[in-house]
């Protein structure tokens, strides 16, 4: 039990440190509930695809499974809606957990490897905008470049700010484990398909191990693809 212990302490650490400013090959959101009996192999699956550097895991857990009682401390409202908004744009009636989501635009079941390495080859290309993030004195500076020969000239600029890795004790004695757990979607701006430029002040993420930015078609309330990524970490940044 030491060594189980230990391997995964490793791996959560692991999975704290991403590479910095690499090229992702995909974005792969998890929407999750600790309250889902299904949701603990995908939350231990995406805990294990945080530490491939070329990937971007986002954790959301959604309050769809809250009731009087028993209440999610860590699901937000925005969650339940950005994952209701993906299936309101695939014109599906109903929602699930764990659900992924991979490049805004090929769903499948969170807890299945296989489905999601499908979904990534099902959308390699994508991810077509190039997007840099770098901290530069009291400010996040947010590059993103045009948009040649991409599937949008339009799109939305969202921050997503999240924690590396967070342990919830759980009755009987388990623990859940989350790495990347997203704790809030903040849309900062739009683009048109040409270079743009937005500041972010640090102070505003400090709370937090890091940010990703996503440039996503669509609008907030309607995501397409998402066609730029990028991260960076903050790792001397004290946790919410």
């Amino acid at each position: 039990m030491r060594l189980k212990a230990l391997a995964l302490a490793w791996a959560l650490a692991t999975a704290a440190a991403p590479t910095a400013g690499a090229a992702p090959r995909a974005v792969v959101e998890l929407f999750t509930s600790p309250f889902c009996s299904a949701c603990p192999p995908a939350d231990e699956l995406f805990v294990e695809l945080a530490r491939h550097p070329d990937l971007i895991t986002l954790v959301m857990p959604v309050d769809s499974w809250d009731r009087p009682g028993r209440k999610d401390a860590l699901a937000k409202p925005g969650f339940t809606e950005r994952q209701a908004a993906y299936a309101d744009v695939r014109n599906e009636d109903t929602l699930f957990t764990p659900q992924a989501m991979i490049n805004g635009a090929a769903p499948a079941m969170g807890s299945d490897r296989n489905e999601i390495e499908e979904a990534i080859a099902q959308t390699k290309g994508v991810l077509s905008v190039p997007i840099k993030a770098s901290s530069v004195g009291t400010e996040i500076v947010v590059s993103i470049g045009a948009g040649k020969g991409t599937i949008a000239t339009r799109g939305v600029i969202t921050v997503l700010p999240y924690i590396a890795s967070r342990e919830i004790p759980m009755r009987g004695g388990e623990t859940l484990h989350y790495a990347n757990l997203v704790r809030d979607v903040v849309p900062i701006g739009t683009w048109s398909g040409v270079p743009v430029r937005q500041r972010l002040l640090l102070k505003d993420y400090v709370s937090y191990d890091g940010i990703v930015v996503l440039l996503q078609a669509g609008t907030h309330e309607r995501p397409g693809a998402i066609i730029g990524a990028t991260r960076i970490p903050l790792h001397d940044r004290p946790r919410a």
